[in-house]
């Protein structure tokens, strides 16, 4: 379960931003700022979802009013207006997240933090399944177009946007946990930004000793 909502095996890396002062009050702050732009986003999708659905398309051969692509617009539809219902219900909430004693209560049970864990990855993971299923209507209206053309481009164009996937997710932070989910392994780098933080901690330690001497 802390692995589909937070990608890390466990939540000691939560417990470590909420030891800092302020820690709590900063984490949803940042978070409600990201809810804010996701919803604009959102928007954007159930846009472009409502405007396949509600015209005719303008060529015989690429029919979006099939039955399988016609079916993953409705889904990505229902899914944005829930996505914009849940983002819109974490923002009004959202502020009662930041107070200390809504951190009090949640440290008193593991169901209760994990409950708000959830809460909080819903309006994300609703707005990545409404713009997969967006992109898999598109895709799958390409490929099962009557033009040799329209299936091409298609399939350019898909191979193109997981290229740009993989390029994006291997310098991001995403890539090193799911390294180490799947294989059990960290890279150098890691070990060396570990090596260098323990350093500047004993180098911090000691200006400490020698400023108390």
């Amino acid at each position: 379960m802390c692995i589909c909502l937070t990608l890390h095996s466990d939540l000691e890396f939560m417990w470590e931003i909420f030891r800092e002062p302020n820690g709590w009050e900063t984490f949803h702050n940042l978070y409600l700022i990201q809810i804010n732009q996701l919803s604009t986003v959102q928007g954007l999708v159930l846009t472009t979802v409502a405007v396949f659905i509600s015209t005719q398309p303008p060529l015989k051969q690429i029919n979006y009013a099939a039955n399988g692509p016609y079916t993953l617009l409705s889904e990505s539809l229902v899914f944005s207006l829930f996505g914009l219902l849940f983002q819109l219900y974490t923002s009004v909430v959202g502020q009662s997240y930041q107070k200390k004693k809504t951190f009090k209560a949640l440290k008193r049970s593991r169901w209760l933090f994990i409950c708000h864990i959830i809460i909080l990855s819903i309006p994300v993971y609703t707005f990545g399944i409404s713009l997969l299923l967006l992109i898999f209507a598109i895709s799958v209206t390409g490929f099962l177009s009557s033009s040799k053309l329209a299936q091409i481009f298609t399939g350019a164009t898909f191979a193109l946007f997981v290229t740009y996937l993989i390029a994006s997710i291997i310098p991001s932070p995403v890539y090193p946990r799911l390294h180490k989910l799947l294989w059990g392994t960290t890279d150098c780098a890691d070990e060396e930004d570990d090596e260098d933080s323990d350093n500047e901690d004993k180098e911090h330690s000691e200006k400490e000793a020698g400023s108390a001497a």
